[in-house]
């Protein structure tokens, strides 16, 4: 289904009771945000799309956590259901040759269709509703509400974008979700990191030395639209395509006022400008998805040259932090769609789950079909080598019959089945540029864990009892917790840098045991927050023990397991981290507060 406009959506969902309006006036800075992420992490039947219609200081409404829930995320996409979308792209591409004659017809109607829907050519208007304002003179983006998302944030950022550059010299189209720093009216801040497309013409543009390449970001529009600039698709492909196959038609465009681009017709608003290649700011601190402050960088400016909007324009954004929040949606839905790719090149896949915890590039579960010995290691090293795959800190293969939708049974299975010296592969490579665990930046340890049934093994027998006494002495407190009888998950002071010793200490009280050391202010009995920590603050070639010595990779018979010991603290350079660390997305207490004391003005039940 494709929406002509932004408010046809906004109209479904507030038919569906997905979408609340919000009319007392609110605050640009933090105040939304901390609203939202209130809402962001309520049950599903309680997280709502927002449209704040009085923003101070601007005219313009705000919708926020528009791809908040899986509902709205699948309406926006034109499925009722996620799972559509890999029912819907895995017909298309099955290369098996049709049998009979009514399977080749409907195999055809579904091919005819993907081209009608991508076209055959740009359909390009003269005329367009983004343009019925247009200020090509004393350009100030600060006419729009725009927020600032976090108390620490270097400033106010667009945040729900889809930014537009062409490589210069091939043309090719380029669109990516980055996130768009305010200096000032006219002058903004370009994060794209090095992985991304932008990044690349950006580093074309300087290869040739072009000195002004033009940018246009473009808010609102078809959901599907809008979402497509935030999938991971292979270099050349146009995110537009994917966009006209999700809608059913093709993305019609008009061309820039001040700019040689095209952008969607059907956007609410668009940002004109260029950037020299060669002309860097500090952008930063912002606070991320990973749930920590991004540290100041330097990145590209960008030089707005003209503003075009409908008349009646809803200004979108969203806001990001410690998940869940919006953006766990909208990876879902980037999971979904592309598993039959995945399993096109690893025909053993079975499914796929990135969990909110792993914050997209920190964690993935997939389930195979085990043939042979190596196999879930063939899986680990494929997925690594696909496509931004590669940035992936960690894998968990497990046997076809785990649902790996289902966290608690994949952990079930890990303890169940893993020995970690014998199942774990540490390899060193690309991690994603917002890593902050990693030793060098965007380069570091990542581990696979072979997860399947191994027949030579015992079944798993449960530890004996620990004894609380000699743990609590280990810790200097009682910030700890047991859970399922396997894992030891401990509250410690990182500043006395002697880990590796209390690891120890606490075998020597819970032999047996895996173990995960926290930050002794975190709550040990948060899993959700536990495995965010654990998966965010290592890095998997540093921050990991296994004792009992070298294994024996060809063992004769059962051998009894090691144990893991995960260092999930905060590190410095005495844990060998020379990188800093950055501080945890919060919000200001005063801020909390007065929503609170408000919250009974905004309409929100």
């Amino acid at each position: 289904m494709a929406y002509k406009r932004l408010t046809e959506f906004l109209d479904r969902l507030e038919t569906a009771g997905e979408l609340i309006r919000v009319q007392t006036p609110v605050s640009a800075e933090l105040e939304i945000t901390e609203i939202t992420d209130r809402i962001s992490k309520q049950p599903p039947d309680r997280n709502k799309a927002l449209l704040f219609e009085q923003v101070e200081g601007s005219a313009f409404p705000l919708v926020i956590n528009l791809f908040g829930g899986p509902r709205r995320m699948a309406w926006a996409l034109g499925v009722e259901d996620l799972d559509e979308l890999n029912q819907r792209l895995g017909r298309l591409i099955d290369l098996k040759l049709p049998k009979g004659m009514n399977a080749i017809i409907a195999r055809a109607g579904e091919m005819l269709g993907a081209l009608r829907s991508v076209g055959l050519g740009p359909s390009v208007t003269k005329k367009a509703p983004v343009q019925d304002v247009v200020i090509a003179e004393n350009t100030d983006v600060n006419i729009l509400p725009i927020l600032k998302c976090w108390p620490d944030d270097g400033g106010r950022y667009i945040t729900m974008t889809a930014v537009i550059t062409r490589e210069p010299g091939s043309g090719t189209r380029n669109v990516g979700m980055y996130r768009v720093q305010v200096y000032d009216g006219q002058t903004l801040g370009l994060h794209w990191q090095r992985h991304k497309g932008g990044r690349e013409h950006q580093d074309a543009g300087r290869e040739q030395q072009q000195q002004k390449i033009p940018v246009a970001i473009v808010l609102g529009g078809d959901p599907a639209a809008m979402w497509c600039a935030s999938a991971p698709l292979p270099p050349g492909i146009d995110e537009y395509l994917l966009a006209g196959w999700l809608r059913g038609r093709p993305v019609e465009f008009v061309k820039c006022i001040t700019q040689d681009l095209e952008v969607p017709a059907d956007a609410e608003i668009v940002i004109e400008g260029w950037f020299d290649p060669n002309e860097h700011r500090m952008e930063g601190p912002f606070g991320d998805h990973t749930g920590f402050y991004t540290p100041p960088d330097l990145f590209p400016v960008m030089h707005v040259t003209a503003i075009t909007h409908r008349a009646d324009a809803i200004y979108p954004t969203t806001i990001v932090g410690k998940p869940p929040m919006e953006d766990v949606w909208m990876g879902k839905a980037t999971e979904r769609l592309f598993l039959p790719l995945m399993k096109l090149f690893m025909g053993e896949v079975a499914d796929v789950n990135m969990p909110p915890e792993g914050v997209f590039h920190n964690l993935v579960i997939v389930s195979i079909k085990k043939r042979y010995p190596g196999h879930a290691q063939k899986v680990m090293y494929g997925l690594w080598g696909l496509g931004l795959m590669m940035l992936s800190k960690a894998i968990i293969v497990v046997d076809q019959d785990v649902p790996v939708q289902d966290v608690a049974a994949v952990a079930a299975r890990v303890l169940e089945t893993v020995d970690w010296r014998r199942d774990v592969t540490i390899v060193d490579g690309a991690v994603d540029q917002l890593d902050h665990s990693a030793i060098l930046d965007s380069y570091g340890g990542k581990i696979g864990v072979d997860a399947t049934r191994k027949p030579d093994r015992a079944p798993y027998l449960p530890n004996a009892p620990v004894e609380p006494a000699r743990i609590a002495a280990a810790l200097g407190g009682d910030n700890w917790h047991i859970w399922n009888n396997a894992v030891l998950i401990a509250g410690v002071d990182s500043a006395n840098g002697a880990k590796r010793d209390i690891l120890a200490a606490l075998w020597q009280a819970a032999p047996g045991y895996n173990i995960v050391l926290l930050d002794h202010t975190a709550d040990a009995r948060n899993l959700s927050d536990v495995a965010w920590r654990a998966l965010g603050n290592v890095d998997w070639r540093r921050d990991v023990v296994i004792p009992g010595g070298p294994v024996n990779p060809y063992p004769q018979g059962d051998q009894p397991r090691s144990p893991i010991g995960i260092d999930a603290t905060s590190k410095n350079a005495a844990d060998g981290h020379p990188r800093g660390w950055p501080q945890e997305v919060a919000m200001s207490p005063e801020v909390a507060t007065r929503v609170s004391e408000r919250w009974g003005e905004y309409g929100i039940e």
